[in-house]
């Protein structure tokens, strides 16, 4: 609830429509991400009053609806200043994946694993993004141990690194490594997948001649480091089963979105509504172009 002195809107205000009505509606197309997360981020009192209108995962088109309110003027603007930032950038994320994805090449997994690096209060909006578009979190689908470069340095090297990472029994072992010569010492040690995070494809060739010659290819090859959208199909035809990528993903653009109220008004007389249940008024076939139907 708020409290203390009137608010600047809260006096603009004063005088306005007792109740309305608001919707939530996709300018562009694309795929909705970060529902139940947005709804999470709204205040207290007002939470109550938004409801979802379509899911996670879901193809928008422009027009298409996503949310509705009902509340007072000063209510509604609260709301729209909470939920719109978070479904724009989780949608804006999902919209980009689901682009990626469904022009990778076959058999190549696209994972994100760069969410882990930005702040901790976005982050379960960032892993709704990539929940929606089927975007994995983590280098491999399953349980197992990561042993990243600078845990191999504290644990003096390769070798001892996979060792430990065996002996904490929580899965295959996925090591990274710096060097393609490090690969066979890895594989040797017991690694059932190896990172190549060098953002070198000429490492990635190599890496790859060092399973073929082992005749190991059992091992997950993974490639990481700045990847591009347009390298998909060199970096598969050199050999990596999974790409992670990280600014391809999560610098995508907000999904664009409107957010439109009008007043509530009682349908018997005509006066303004002090309650109503949210409507299809703004929902219907005749209201997909909602700025016409709020004109």
């Amino acid at each position: 609830m708020m409290s203390g002195p009137p608010t600047i809107s809260a006096r603009l205000l004063a005088t306005a429509h007792p109740r309305g009505e608001g919707v939530v509606t996709a300018t562009e197309p694309g795929v909705l991400a970060g529902g139940r997360e947005a709804i999470a981020a709204l205040p207290e009192d007002l939470a109550p009053l938004v409801e979802l209108r379509r899911g996670d995962g879901e193809m928008l088109a422009a027009g298409d609806a996503i949310a509705a309110c009902t509340g007072t003027a000063i209510e509604l603007q609260r709301i729209e200043d909470h939920l719109l930032g978070v479904l724009g950038v989780a949608s804006g994320i999902a919209t980009r994946a689901h682009t990626i994805v469904s022009s990778a090449p076959t058999g190549l997994r696209i994972v994100c694993g760069g969410w882990k690096k930005l702040p901790p209060a976005l982050k379960p909006v960032l892993r709704a993004a990539l929940d929606a578009a089927g975007i994995g979190h983590r280098l491999l689908p399953h349980e197992f141990v990561y042993v990243d470069k600078n845990a191999v340095t504290m644990l003096g090297g390769i070798a001892p690194a996979v060792g430990a990472g065996l002996a904490v029994e929580n899965g295959p072992v996925a090591v990274q490594v710096k060097d393609p010569a490090d690969i066979a010492t890895a594989i040797e040690a017991g690694a059932g997948a190896v990172m190549v995070d060098t953002g070198s494809i000429t490492d990635l060739r190599a890496a790859q001649a060092v399973l073929d010659r082992l005749g190991r290819a059992d091992v997950v090859l993974a490639f990481g480091g700045g990847a591009r959208i347009d390298d998909l199909g060199r970096l598969r035809a050199a050999g990596a089963d999974v790409v992670d990528l990280g600014r391809a993903i999560l610098d995508a653009p907000l999904l664009d979105l409107r957010f439109d109220v009008r007043p509530l008004v009682d349908r018997t007389s005509g006066e303004p509504a002090l309650r109503e249940p949210l409507g299809q008024e703004l929902l219907g076939d005749e209201a997909v172009d909602v700025g016409r139907a709020f004109s």
